[in-house]
């Protein structure tokens, strides 16, 4: 487990049940004996609204930041999603979301697993770099997909 991974699992330990949960960055960075910038990249790349947090630093609160789950239905969250799908998505930014669908319970393992295999980047090697499109084409498809038959099973 890299140190990144620790902290991210810290911070989840710490939130626990709880939805929101004030941080210094500065304490946390000495407890892990790293640099700010650090908890930085975490707070950036895992707990993020594609991950379903939001963050807030609080300015001159002496490096406290607020992490929050997001209150948003799973309708809500995925149409924010399909939004931000409008052009492409990276990788590490759709493996977040195909996660995020699976806490949610919207998809089971064997399909998380099949998704994130058809949006790899292997997967999808083109010699024009068109894979950020092939990939955001392909999780809104499946998002949509995914509505529809929630609509049909009400």
């Amino acid at each position: 487990m890299n140190i990144s991974d620790m902290i991210e699992e810290f911070i989840k330990d710490t939130l626990g049940d709880s939805s929101r949960l004030d941080i210094s960055r500065n304490e946390l960075a000495n407890y892990f004996n790293v640099a700010p910038s650090q908890i930085n990249y975490v707070l950036t790349t895992r707990f993020n609204y594609e991950r379903g947090f939001t963050t807030e630093s609080k300015r001159g609160g002496n490096g406290y930041v607020t992490i929050q789950r997001t209150k948003d239905t799973d309708a809500h969250w995925l149409r924010e999603i399909l939004a931000r799908l409008e052009h492409d998505i990276d990788f590490r930014s759709a493996s977040y979301v195909v996660e995020e669908l699976g806490e949610r319970g919207v998809i089971n393992a064997d399909q998380k697993a099949i998704l994130l295999s058809m949006i790899s980047p292997n997967a999808l090697a083109n010699p024009f770099r068109l894979e950020n499109r092939f990939r955001a084409q392909i999780l809104k498809r499946v998002i949509l997909d995914l509505k529809k038959k929630k609509v049909k099973e009400r």
